[in-house]
């Protein structure tokens, strides 16, 4: 049943994330961002809040009880971005930033536990960020560094390293 929930629950954000690309014909800024550029807004929420409920009793299964806090703490983090995904104004502001810091120190905090080779991912998005800006430099770096799309992929990494971690835990 482990398998069965965490391939469904990556399936569902990989397709949202990847269609909205496909959509946009570019990067966005971040998933988050997403909402505020797709038709049909619900399906930021739907997506977020559905991979995480799918994920948790899954990631909490394979999970030595000592850390479950981890793993809880990071889908909790995931299902409150999608509670609240109008990170921009009001209460959900407060809410979607702290259930996206949430979601990603916990997950993060979670595979360092569980297998900190994965943290190698980090690299590969570090260096990854050096060569874009390097290719877009414009004399600044901060502008050269925003132009990367820098929360996207550190979303991304965030998500890739944690299912990652997931799977191969699945194959011992």
């Amino acid at each position: 049943m482990v398998a069965v929930l965490t391939v469904l629950s990556f399936i569902m954000i990989a397709v949202y994330t990847s269609a909205v690309c496909i959509r946009l014909k570019a990067v966005p800024n971040s998933i988050s961002e997403t909402f505020y550029r797709i038709e049909h807004k619900t399906w930021f929420g739907i997506t977020m809040i559905s991979a995480s409920l799918v994920l948790t009793p899954a990631i909490l299964q394979v999970t030595p009880d000592s850390f479950q806090f981890t793993a809880f703490l990071a889908c909790c983090g995931m299902c409150l971005t999608g509670i609240a995904p109008n990170f921009r104004e009001g209460i959900e502001e407060k809410i979607h930033v702290s259930g996206a810091v949430l979601c990603l120190l916990f997950s993060q905090i979670w595979v360092y536990i569980i297998n900190p080779w994965m943290l190698v991912l980090w690299v590969i998005y570090i260096s990854y960020t050096a060569v874009c800006m390097k290719r877009k430099w414009d004399g600044k770096f901060i502008s050269s560094f925003m132009k990367t799309k820098p929360m996207f992929w550190v979303e991304t990494t965030s998500i890739v390293s944690t299912y990652s971690t997931l799977f191969l835990m699945m194959l011992k």
